[in-house]
């Protein structure tokens, strides 16, 4: 079937082997998207990110949508044909007669039989406005699980709030390292329009879908991807000028590279543990220019230092990435609410592992890109907490958790 699909050359045959691979598969959807669509064009390319992440974005209200008129759930090929056919009809800019013939040609390759009911149900969708009643979690474009964890925690109104900005592509935000003022000068002498960040003296804020390598110092490590909340975490590190920095779960390097360019003199160690992100954490501290730099690869539950040895720590946990839906959406269909409270074990094991090479009196940051209470402030229980923010995801930033945490005498 892949084969197949590859020789068609249409996009909204490959969106449906991403969204398969996403959904039903809990692939990735970058690595799906990185692999399918690298015999394409860049404008195909464009519209194939834009269908995916787009589906993906406003899933749950698509799906209500188009099943108003089934009298039977569809398999899986026509389920994501009718998701992507919805999505067209109602975000973008095609031409119904279009978006209908595109998607019935889809299924006429993969599911014959089933074209006719493409056809129609598409049809029905084109002629009618969308539902006006959507359960909370639908309008929340969330799985009912996380709906419910977060309206527990937050209340109805703050998470219907914050998800709205969920539902839209995220701007480019970046670090600078450079004099700020000129570099943004220099990028809207391209034509490229740039604001500064409010929360992150480094933040620029770049149109979505901005070519990242032919900004200005690129190659000259000018700057880095990194979005303003990350950069408010990391900011949020004390540390001595001088003495050893752990930056722990460290890949692929945006974060390193800030605390290398925060604290100059300090000897920053970038631990990492994969071997398959090392190469990448290493291409991008090169390219920074982070001469106080070295990666290490450790598992963090054993960390290679003695005990009350080091001088600060930034611990970016592994997490459910429930804050960062606006740039990958499909977080939310690859984890489920067991898998939230393993990933709460984890956190609780490695920022032990962190506190015991920690010197006494000093500070870490503990943060996760997860707005979860189960990974937020129930993994510091026990723990002396000098200040913590919660940041909900808005259109300017996304969502965020940190803590600055003391480790206490014995």
């Amino acid at each position: 079937m892949i084969g197949l699909y590859k020789q068609s050359g249409s996009v909204r045959m490959l969106a449906v082997q991403v969204l398969m691979r996403v959904l039903e598969k809990k692939h990735k959807a970058d690595a799906a998207l990185e692999k399918l669509g690298t015999d394409i064009d860049s404008r195909d390319r464009g519209l194939l990110y834009e269908l995916v992440l787009g589906v993906l974005r406003r899933f749950y209200s698509l799906e209500a949508d188009f099943s108003r008129f089934l009298k039977q759930k569809p398999d899986i090929e026509a389920r994501m044909t009718l998701l992507i056919g919805t999505y067209q009809l109602r975000h973008m800019r095609v031409p119904s007669h279009a978006a209908v013939s595109e998607c019935v040609d889809v299924m006429k390759i993969l599911q014959p039989k089933a074209s006719g009911m493409v056809n129609a149900v598409l049809r029905k969708v084109a002629d009618s406005e969308p539902p006006k009643k959507l359960k909370p979690n639908q309008r929340a474009e969330l799985p009912n699980w996380l709906y419910r964890t977060w309206r527990d925690a937050f209340g109805q109104d703050e998470v219907q709030a914050f998800t709205q900005a969920l539902q839209a592509p995220a701007s480019l935000c970046v670090a600078v390292f450079s004099d700020r003022d000129e570099w943004l000068e220099s990028v809207r002498n391209m034509g490229i329009e740039a604001e500064k960040g409010e929360f992150s003296v480094y933040a620029v804020l770049l149109p979505a879908g901005t070519a990242v390598a032919l900004l200005p110092g690129f190659d000259a490590g000018a700057f880095t991807v990194m979005d303003q909340a990350a950069q408010m975490a990391v900011l949020a590190l004390d540390a001595p000028e001088n003495g050893i920095i752990l930056d722990v779960c460290a890949a692929p390097g945006g974060k390193t590279a800030l605390l290398a360019h925060r604290f100059p003199k300090a000897r920053i160690i970038a631990v990492e543990l994969s071997a398959k992100r090392i190469p990448r954490l290493l291409e991008n501290i090169t390219r920074l220019q982070c001469q106080n730099v070295h990666v290490m690869q450790a598992n963090a539950l054993h960390m290679p230092y003695l005990a009350n040895s080091v001088d600060a720590i930034f611990l970016d946990a592994p997490c459910s990435a429930s804050g960062i839906l606006r740039r990958h959406p499909d977080a939310k269909f690859l984890h489920q609410e067991l898998d939230v409270d393993g990933l709460a074990v984890v956190q609780k094991d490695i920022l032990q592992s962190c506190l015991q090479v920690l010197k006494e009196d000093a500070l870490m940051v503990y943060a996760v890109c997860s707005i979860n209470p189960q990974e937020n402030e129930q993994v510091l229980v026990g723990i002396e907490v000098q200040k913590s923010e919660r940041i909900f995801p808005q259109h300017e930033y996304d969502g965020f958790f940190w803590a600055s945490l003391k480790k206490q005498s014995v």
